[in-house]
């Protein structure tokens, strides 16, 4: 398994530490692209995420988790 991101957050959901191992790829590159078939219409720019963007959207899934095994394990998991 590979890690590429690494984030740390505080019960606030505050991100207090972050570490990204693997740059993200660039936007801007000059390379040919293929086709891509997700319905945007061509020529639109797919929009990067920020570091903040991207802590909110970790922090989202595992709290969503958390809740969900939470519903799922019963009382004897509390």
């Amino acid at each position: 398994m590979v890690v590429y991101s690494f984030y740390i957050f505080d019960r606030h959901a505050e991100c207090i530490y972050k570490k990204r191992w693997a740059p993200r790829p660039n936007s801007s590159s000059k390379a040919p692209q293929a086709n891509n078939n997700t319905g945007a219409p061509d020529g639109q720019k797919k929009r990067v995420l920020s570091a903040e963007d991207d802590a909110k959207l970790v922090f989202g899934t595992i709290f969503s988790l958390r809740n969900m095994v939470k519903k799922l394990g019963g009382p004897d998991d509390k």
